[in-house]
């Protein structure tokens, strides 16, 4: 499912700046459960355009942020500005 290419270190500041949570939704996400499409607190780093960090998206169901924000529904468009995204920059940590 990982579709951008982040180093780990950009990965651990977006993180460390969620706060180990969706940044569409809000729902507590598990560090442990980076890139997996189901399971409790399963997540994505997403690219967004006008940000300089990934967004941190859920994958889990029923919100699934990564599909419904960050692809608006459909995985096959390239990948849109997440909807409700907090425009959170690494200075703001």
């Amino acid at each position: 499912m990982p579709h951008d290419p982040f180093t780990e270190d950009q990965l651990l500041k977006a993180w460390l700046v969620s706060r180990g949570r969706c940044e569409c939704c809000g729902k507590t996400l598990t560090n442990d459960n980076r890139g997996r499409e189901s399971g409790k607190g399963s997540w994505e780093a997403h690219k967004a355009k006008g940000r300089d960090m990934p967004v941190i998206l859920c994958t889990g169901e029923p919100e699934s942020c990564h599909l419904n924000c960050g692809h608006n529904g459909d995985f096959q468009n390239e990948g849109v500005v997440p909807k409700q995204h907090k425009a959170r920059r690494y200075e703001d940590f």
